[in-house]
């Protein structure tokens, strides 16, 4: 997708929704031009940063589920099967739960606790797997879901015992880009370049995991330092993205296989494809979730689980094939 046809895209998004602005309009506010003030405070307030977050967390997933499936020479991985995602939502819940009851402050480092609590989850993957050295893939798929359903159970406790506003709480695990700041815009925006960037620049190495361990090993790639490399790196991502909207599935999952089938299996190509695929389908999502059923909003992540679920399915019964 060229830049001018991005552009295009973002002012199409700008326009369309519960109160539909036209294009001149849009463009007068962007350059500073006088407009309405309901106009401005739409299109400068509410749409613009919550389509540009939209973008980061896209980029983000995307590119994290694209490294973890080289890594793993596995189609179906991505942060949420490897319990990445839930640890991070664990973090995330829990220091609202403590800025609650004690600092409201805290909510400041929400991204960091999901850090913590994502890169303890991946630790937990990562050594329960672990044999001999080596990391199955196997094994770590299998240890990724008990890591899942352990947080899922202790976000199960925070959300019953200890927030008290269960609604909100709910519909944020469910993913949602409503009420996003230009902080969170800013912040999103630079990991997602920088984590996108990486993983390019590792493209080769990945591309050789691809392979096979061993061949890539031959060809000289540290296979378990680039491993933890990309656990690490891609954990980050992960806690940021969830730490700013909530839990959102299968971006990770079918936006690489998309990049994969339009532009080839070379990760120096299909990573930043990745990268702007799926932020470009996490708006569209958040356009469908906040127009469609006007003038109540679903979850975002309602929306990518009724696109991915066939897909994931698709992807399950022909895992051989693509391989």
């Amino acid at each position: 997708m060229t830049l001018p046809v991005l552009v295009i895209f973002v002012f199409l998004n700008l326009a369309f929704g519960s109160v539909y602005i036209p294009i001149p309009d849009i463009f007068k506010s962007l350059v500073g031009m006088k407009v309405s003030n309901v106009q401005n405070i739409i299109i400068m307030q509410l749409r613009l940063p919550r389509i540009l977050l939209g973008l980061g967390v896209g980029a983000a997933l995307a590119s994290t589920g694209n490294a973890f499936q080289a890594m793993m020479k596995n189609p179906l991985a991505d942060p949420y099967i490897l319990g990445v995602s839930s640890g991070a939502a664990f973090g995330a819940i829990l220091i609202n739960v403590l800025a609650q009851m004690y600092n409201p402050n805290l909510i400041f480092y929400t991204w960091i606790f999901a850090f913590i609590f994502g890169i303890t989850a991946a630790a937990i993957t990562y050594l329960v797997a672990r044999k001999n050295g080596k990391l199955p893939v196997t094994e770590l798929i299998l240890s990724g879901v008990m890591v899942n359903l352990l947080f899922s159970a202790g976000v199960t406790f925070l959300i019953v015992y200890g927030w008290r506003n269960v609604q909100m709480t709910s519909f944020w695990l469910l993913g949602s880009l409503a009420g996003s700041g230009w902080n969170s815009v800013l912040f999103v925006g630079i990991v997602s370049t920088a984590i996108s960037t990486f993983f390019t620049l590792i493209g080769k190495y990945l591309n050789a995991m691809t392979v096979g361990e061993e061949e890539a090993i031959h060809v000289g790639v540290r296979v378990e330092m680039l491993k933890l490399t990309v656990f690490v790196v891609g954990t980050f991502a992960t806690a940021v993205a969830v730490s700013a909207s909530g839990i959102i599935g299968f971006v990770g999952l079918i936006m690489p296989h998309m990049a994969r089938r339009l532009f080839g299996t070379d990760h120096r190509i299909s990573m930043p494809a990745s990268a702007v695929l799926g932020g470009v389908f996490l708006v569209v999502c958040d356009s469908i979730a906040r127009t469609a059923f006007t003038p109540a909003e679903m979850p975002i992540g309602t929306i990518t689980a009724l696109i991915g679920s066939p897909v994931f399915i698709y992807i399950l019964r022909r895992r051989k094939e693509i391989v």
